[in-house]
């Protein structure tokens, strides 16, 4: 099975480079951005397009089923890391970013701050994905739109269930920050060696 991992095109929270809301939608450069991602996107023939429930990324999706004749399929479990409302409108990284996410990488129960999620809710729902593509046909084509941390994690914990070390999450850290709007990592599924081990591999990062 194959696996293209789109991120959402580009909003004014990414160009602001702050935290936003789930409804926020896609800017002008964002629309341009999922039509031309289509048009690439259409070149796999994909079979399957799933899609984070969040506006941007439906958006998204939206373009790419127009292009490929493909209707998404929104599913909770490809949402992005779910944040605490405090967080809303501060910058990625501030203080204020930076402290939570100390406490929420060291496990800190209240870093989840009633309304977001911790490290290991935040595994359970990557496994429940995970198991979700799984579900699909081996010579399946399947399009995921999602977000940076959500497509960073699910990439980091497909073939490790456990929690980082603090060494690999700075590694992990930078590639969020360096994955571009609608840009593209190609990854794989075999059942035949899963059933030795991970099934998972990554074919192809940022196309």
């Amino acid at each position: 099975m194959e696996v293209y991992f789109v991120r959402h095109g580009r909003t004014d929270g990414n160009d602001a480079f702050r935290h936003q809301h789930h409804h926020t939608a896609l800017n002008e450069l964002g629309k341009i951005q999922a039509t031309n991602i289509a048009k690439f996107l259409k070149k796999r023939q994909p079979t399957y397009l799933i899609t984070s429930t969040y506006r941007r990324s439906i958006e998204t999706a939206r373009e790419i089923g127009r292009e490929c004749t493909l209707i998404p399929e929104t599913h909770p479990a490809f949402e992005e890391l779910h944040r605490p409302e405090f967080l809303v409108g501060e910058r990625i990284l501030g203080k204020v970013t930076i402290a939570y996410l100390l406490r929420w990488f060291f496990g800190v129960k209240s870093a989840s701050m009633h309304d977001g999620e911790t490290y290991a809710d935040f595994t359970r729902r990557l496994a429940e994905a995970r198991r979700h593509l799984e579900s699909l046909p081996e010579n399946a084509r399947v399009i995921v739109v999602s977000h940076a941390v959500f497509i960073n994690f699910f990439l980091e914990h497909m073939c490790r269930p456990q929690e980082m070390s603090l060494w690999r999450a700075g590694i992990r850290i930078i590639k969020i920050l360096l994955i571009r709007n609608t840009g593209i990592i190609h990854v794989r599924f075999s059942p035949a060696k899963a059933k030795k081990g991970c099934g998972w591999r990554v074919i192809h990062g940022t196309e």
